[in-house]
């Protein structure tokens, strides 16, 4: 209901918006060859051609595989993600969640307008999979996208939505992707956001890979978040060390910590790995992520350690060669 009214009421805006400045009728660069199919989510073939490096395609390769948000909501082809995931914390107990994700790219509108399903931990970060493997709960939200221009090194979006009591949601977003070398490539990307009922605020991430081998790459990558209702100003930084075979799947091992510039202290440091395998299909995955993570609550209180555990079962909607 929510995705046939934004359709409807913002389509015609929009319209007017892509065909009335000149900026946005210069067509983007975009590779040779696309899918054929609507969705375009082939195992890992269909990212090669967009890579200028040996960091990059790897890079593109491990995001797509592991499902990183950000690899399915700037592809040049729509795709869609059902996931359920089942989490359990020492001492917190069980949650269920049902999640979908990914951009459906609408007809008729030279590829800039996309209907975007994410999950909202703040407006920023819905471009990325938090740095902390476990995050409080999500919904699924969703948001029109305009692409307001894209080159080969950067992309500049804009986003906007409702929220479940109707009341407005809009970003503008700025990504610039820079190869220092064959095997290191840099990634920064800025948001200024506003939520209705919330206010203005702004998210920022600075992120590292460097190829290994053929099939390993070690990220570091730092986020930070300034908004209205912040006593202080968020950030996390984490270090992943990825892995990945076409005929045993992917393993990921992180460790990484986060705080609030208001407080002394770091409020949670987290190590761990994640565990992915197909199913029978290209297209349907499982996955496990244990861990440890030490956090304090309160500010004058001592940290504590607890054990998790969260399991993915995922689809992945799209044509697989």
């Amino acid at each position: 209901m929510i995705q046939r009214e934004l359709h409807r009421l913002l389509t015609p805006f929009l319209v007017v918006l892509l065909t009335g400045s000149p900026a946005l009728q210069a067509q983007p660069e975009e590779p040779d060859e696309l899918p054929d199919s609507i969705f375009g989510l082939g195992w890992l073939d269909q990212t090669q051609a967009l890579s200028s490096s040996k960091a990059d395609a790897l890079a593109r390769q491990l995001d797509r595989y592991f499902g990183v948000e950000r690899s399915d909501l700037e592809a040049a082809y729509s795709s869609l993600r059902l996931i359920t995931e089942s989490s359990w914390v020492q001492h917190d107990g069980n949650d269920l969640r049902l999640r979908l994700r990914g951009t459906l790219h609408l007809p008729r509108m030279n590829e800039r307008l996309s209907l975007i399903f994410s999950e909202d931990q703040g407006e920023g970060a819905t471009y990325y999979d938090p740095n902390l493997n476990l995050a409080e709960p999500r919904s699924t939200r969703v948001n029109l996208e305009v692409n307001l221009r894209e080159r080969e090194r950067y992309r500049f979006d804009f986003r906007v939505g409702l929220r479940s009591n109707l009341k407005l949601r809009s970003s503008m977003r700025y990504r610039y992707e820079q190869s220092f070398s064959e095997k290191l490539l840099g990634r920064l990307s800025e948001t200024v956001y506003f939520i209705d009922g919330t206010g203005f605020g702004a998210f920022s991430q600075l992120q590292f890979d460097r190829t290994l081998s053929e099939s390993s790459l070690l990220r570091w990558s730092t986020e930070f978040r300034t908004q209205e209702d912040l006593p202080g100003n968020e950030w996390s930084t984490a270090l992943q060390y990825n892995v990945l075979s076409k005929n045993s799947g992917g393993i990921s091992y992180f460790v990484g910590m986060a705080g609030n510039s208001a407080h002394p202290d770091i409020d949670m440091y987290q190590t761990g790995f994640r565990l992915r395998r197909n199913i029978a299909r290209p297209w349907l995955f499982w996955e496990i992520s244990p861990g440890y993570r030490w956090e304090k609550p309160l500010l004058q209180a001592s940290y504590t350690g607890s054990l998790f555990t969260v399991l993915r079962l995922e689809m992945a909607i799209g044509n697989y060669q």
